[in-house]
């Protein structure tokens, strides 16, 4: 093998154990998604389900090329011819699943403007603030908390709807009621479509970027699996 492949060598062994790291990202930032998804599933069902397939994925793809990776760093100090076309094949149908997740993910995006966010928030939570049910009331405070957005399309939604005073998570505070002038000016629903495209966009980032780093992979997987087939078959390793 010559100086070439040599570097070639090392240099897939740190871009695996880099990989590792992104496998390990990628799988909490699935799971930090799933969770915030089945957390509200129940009222924002229409909006979640658009987020569940890609972050289920992010879930699977990370756990395989944490895998993967840990494949790749083994083939590339062993020097196995046999162990890195495994790594390059599995990586390369991992690149095509996230290109596919990534186009499912901005078709997504695109089409988000058939989802009516007000009315689904109205509906679904923001008109049970007042009711018994206590876990709507919770996650609206939550949202609007989180978001810092107030009311439906504002604070004088709690005032027209409701008939009552804003309370203190439109401005950050856990009971206190909250001053109209202090209060988050941003709508629910708005801030719920910006979250969810925002979403939407750090998916579809990342698929693509980590697709990108997997091409590099596979290219430099080849190179490396061919220069240890020739010199197998010249008789001499280094």
């Amino acid at each position: 093998m010559g100086c070439a492949m040599g570097v070639v060598k090392y240099l897939l062994f740190i871009f695996n154990f880099i990989f590792v790291l992104c496998g390990l990202a990628i799988l909490v930032i699935g799971v930090l998604i799933q969770i915030g998804n089945n957390h509200y599933s129940k009222h924002l069902d229409e909006i979640t389900k658009n987020l569940m397939f890609p972050s289920i994925t992010l879930i699977v793809i990370g756990s395989i090329i944490f895998i993967i990776a840990f494949l790749g760093c083994c083939g590339a100090i062993r020097e196995s011819h046999c162990m890195m076309v495994t790594f390059a094949s599995l990586l390369l149908t991992i690149l095509i699943i996230q290109i596919a997740v990534a186009i499912y993910v901005f078709v997504t995006l695109k089409n988000s403007g058939n989802i009516d966010f007000r009315n689904i928030y109205s509906i679904n939570l923001f008109n049970h603030y007042k009711d018994a049910n206590t876990e709507a009331k919770e996650l609206v405070d939550g949202i609007q908390d989180t978001l810092e957005c107030c009311g439906v399309t504002g604070p004088s939604d709690f005032n027209t709807i409701h008939h009552m005073s804003i309370p203190g998570s439109c401005c950050g505070l856990k009971e206190e009621t909250c001053p109209e002038s202090d209060a988050y000016q941003q709508g629910c629903a708005e801030a719920l479509e910006d979250f969810f495209k925002s979403a939407c966009k750090i998916l579809g980032g990342i698929a693509l970027g980590i697709a990108a780093a997997e091409l590099i992979g596979i290219i430099f997987a080849l190179c490396l699996a061919n220069s240890i087939k020739n010199a197998e078959r010249r008789g001499y390793s280094v």
